[in-house]
């Protein structure tokens, strides 16, 4: 039997293990890896087992007993996520170094910030941005871009029609490697079929919160600690989405921030390499938008409609309706068409 060991996940390869169309979806296996402190020429490799070496140690050793599979290398450079493939299907091998799973505590990244740790919301804090201090200085040590490779953004930070985009949209492919910005703990992974789709949402050592939407397929679990470059999901289509494509969002306590204020998306860098000013009047200068656009009130366009007869039922001028729907006074109205007159 032929056994193909597949290196799936790496920070630095950013390429999983695509599986053949006709086997199913793999079991995950819970499995410790075994690391062997022997030299390499110790290692008795079955002549059945073959390791193929991308993203891994040049030399490294592997070898299949039963159920755990032994790697001779140090914990830091075992990748999180192993494909073995055999001629019986798909396994997936959950790796446990040490590195990964030696804190037991109960304690949760930013714990003096956030007042409680909860796997079912994206914003379960309610944290009006009155009661915040006028200025937060936020570390941006560490900084990953979450896609390896630069793309371009399909969609920016504010209101799209007459919702608001709390994030960036960045063009991925599906099954692109989707990887976490900074170090910090899963809080949620989950499915929102009529927005984020598949999403993971990770609270960072740093005060700050990202979620990482509209993913295939979500590889870590909630309360996993994870650090700045590990892969986190595989970009997808999932959830309220019209095209394959990475929605990225930054928060402080719930409230949303432009991640275009922080990360440059063109050259996937910082824009300022060592810390953050959190304002209350330049980072959420968008909240007083959002509270009118709540506040909006709409005409819904009827037969006989007409822009001057519209402005006069509601005590304005053609001009301000002109101005809040981005058209022009020779526009023609559609029926039905929804126009905003507060």
């Amino acid at each position: 039997m032929l056994l193909l060991l597949w290196v799936a996940l790496l920070p630095m390869a950013g390429v999983w293990a695509r599986k053949p169309k006709h086997v199913k979806e793999p079991p995950v296996v819970e499995q410790e890896v075994a690391v062997e402190e022997t030299d390499t020429t110790d290692l008795d490799i079955h002549d059945d087992f073959e390791a193929m070496t991308e993203g891994m140690p040049v030399g490294v050793l592997s070898r299949l007993v039963g159920d755990t599979l032994f790697v001779n290398c140090t914990q830091d450079e075992l990748p999180r996520f192993l494909i073995v493939m055999t001629d019986d299907g798909e396994s997936q091998y959950r790796l446990m170094p040490a590195m990964l799973w030696g804190d037991t505590s109960s304690t949760h990244p930013a714990d003096s910030i956030y007042p409680l740790w909860m796997n079912t919301r994206v914003n379960p804090y309610q944290t009006p941005v009155d009661s915040l201090k006028d200025s937060i200085p936020v570390s941006l040590k560490g900084f990953v871009y979450p896609l390896k490779n630069l793309t371009y953004v399909t969609s920016g930070f504010g209101f799209r029609k007459y919702r608001f985009h709390y994030g960036i949209d960045v063009k991925v492919q599906v099954g692109d490697s989707i990887r976490a910005s900074w170090d910090g703990q899963v809080r949620i992974v989950g499915w929102d079929p009529r927005g984020y789709g598949y999403y993971v949402l990770i609270r960072h050592d740093n005060g700050l919160e990202t979620i990482y939407g509209h993913l295939s397929r979500p590889l870590l679990e909630e309360n996993e600690r994870i650090y700045a470059g590990e892969v986190l999901g595989l970009g997808g289509n999932t959830g309220r989405s019209t095209g394959s494509h990475l929605h990225y969002e930054i928060r402080y306590l719930g409230n949303a921030i432009d991640p275009a204020t922080i990360v440059d998306f063109e050259h996937g860098t910082l824009r300022a390499p060592e810390d953050y000013l959190i304002t209350k009047k330049g980072t959420f200068k968008h909240n007083e938008e959002i509270k009118q656009l709540k506040q909006a009130q709409y005409h819904k366009v009827r037969q006989g409609d007409t822009l001057s007869g519209i402005a006069r039922r509601y005590h304005t001028s053609v001009r301000t309706l002109c101005k809040l729907n981005n058209i022009k006074e020779t526009s023609i109205l559609r029926l039905g068409q929804r126009i905003r007159v507060r």
